[in-house]
């Protein structure tokens, strides 16, 4: 697959991963691109997750979110702020992606908000589809779609940016 080609996919499933977990995308993608020496001109969003700051604040977000998804009281993702969030971060990791890449980010990260968008009502439809059965089958299908979503963004990391 071309460069270019590579990096949608990754922009794909990186939205992908944002729509399941808003928090979990900005969280990895930060945490790959800090451990690179390559960030310097890769433009703002780049550089943004990358940075020592922002670093500090990701993982504790993540978590949060990891654990407060199973509550019963967690708010709907679907409602339009939490969707207009989640596009937003799916478009900024992709965009992120993009300039450690040196590529035009546009393209990238209008894919990446629409499948954050898109993942985001798809995985809330099936876990209300199958977790009828009460809260226990809720948080399993919750922790089924964290597992998911880590998979899907290591695969992703792993082929947009070259990792092992």
């Amino acid at each position: 697959m071309t460069g270019s080609g590579s990096l949608l996919w990754g922009a794909l499933a990186i939205g992908v991963v944002t729509g399941m977990r808003s928090m979990l995308a900005p969280t990895m993608v930060g945490a790959a691109l800090a451990e690179r020496s390559d960030i310097d001109g890769a433009g703002g969003p780049a550089e943004r997750l990358a940075a020592p700051r922002t670093q500090r604040w990701l993982l504790p977000l993540a978590v949060g979110e990891l654990l407060g998804d199973k509550m019963p009281f967690a708010p709907d993702r679907t409602i339009a702020p939490s969707l207009l969030a989640r596009a937003v971060s799916g478009g900024f990791c992709a965009a992120a992606l993009a300039g450690v890449r040196r590529e035009p980010v546009l393209a990238p990260a209008l894919i990446g908000a629409t499948a954050a968008c898109v993942s985001s009502v798809v995985a809330i439809r099936l876990r209300k589809r199958y977790g009828r059965s009460g809260e226990v089958a809720n948080a399993a299908l919750g922790l089924a779609e964290d597992c998911l979503a880590l998979a899907i963004g290591n695969a992703s990391l792993r082929r947009t940016l070259g990792k092992a």
